[in-house]
């Protein structure tokens, strides 16, 4: 039986992701704490993450298949337009889905707040 190469890279990524886990940052993408937790749009970002964009990213934006985001995104999208139109049009070599028209704008807004205020 001959299994595509796309599978085995993917099964492989997970696999690495969860080996890669410790009991001090468990596979659950956090929760919107302290003066976020009851920001709406933060709250809503977190499930657009979870439903969308953990598989690559990883649950705390730790990266997995796609570019790691905890920590770093903010210095690599100093301005948050930017990191909006890279979600919404996609990356130019392909590398990330273009998500504009699967997520309303709102929902872009949001998934970015998170990316950027909690992860």
């Amino acid at each position: 039986m001959r299994v595509p190469v796309a599978t085995v890279v993917l099964v492989g990524a997970l696999a690495f992701g969860a080996s890669c886990s410790s009991k001090s940052q468990p596979n659950v993408a956090p929760e919107p704490k302290g003066k976020h937790a009851t920001d709406a749009e933060l709250v809503d970002g977190r499930r657009v993450f979870v439903a969308n964009c953990q598989r690559c990213h990883g649950a705390r934006g730790q990266g997995l298949i796609g570019s790691r985001l905890a920590g770093v995104v903010t210095r690599s999208f100093p301005n948050i337009q930017n990191e909006i139109n890279v979600v919404s049009d996609g990356a130019a070599n392909g590398a990330m889905p273009a998500w504009g028209g699967k997520l309303t704008a709102a929902e872009i807004r949001a998934v970015v707040r998170y990316t950027r205020e909690v992860l």
